[in-house]
């Protein structure tokens, strides 16, 4: 379990904006349960990177700057999202990387791991994603496909 005093900050600044003060309320509309709520409000757990996702779309700004990785919170979403597992791919043929084995030798992530994700169409926790765009030189928001500019946050 990652903790991020950065993302916890964050998310109490963004929700402190908010009309309703009620924690269950905001959770609701932000559209996290309320448990997720409580564990980066009081504590800065780090959620999965979906639900990174989703409470970046909220409030419409870009994963690494909800997650402190930027101060710049301009971000200009995609009007055609990819999905994580197609820019991952899409990245790996401009590098020429055809197989998980030969990916998971350049990033330094079990070829198993790599496998499920494709598998069980899922994502990565946060560290890793982070780990494939800083390999890559695209930013986390790039990679997840919420975004078209390539272009790492400063």
């Amino acid at each position: 379990m990652a903790i991020s005093s950065a993302l916890q900050d964050r998310f109490i600044e963004l929700t402190s904006d908010l009309e309703t003060k009620k924690k269950t309320d905001i959770a609701s509309i932000i559209g996290i349960t309320y448990a997720t709520f409580s564990k980066i409000y009081n504590y800065g757990i780090v959620p999965t990177v979906p639900i990174l996702m989703r409470i970046a779309d909220y409030f419409d700004i870009s994963v690494e700057y909800l997650i402190g990785n930027t101060d710049i919170d301009a971000f200009v979403k995609s009007p055609n999202p990819a999905t994580f597992h197609q820019r991952l791919y899409d990245l790996r043929m401009e590098r020429k990387i055809l197989t998980v084995y030969q990916l998971a030798e350049t990033i330094h992530i079990h070829r198993n791991n790599i496998a499920q994700w494709y598998k069980n169409n899922s994502i990565p926790l946060i560290g890793e994603v982070e780990l494939i765009a800083d390999h890559f030189g695209v930013s986390i928001d790039y990679l997840l496909g919420r975004t078209d500019d390539r272009e790492p946050y400063k």
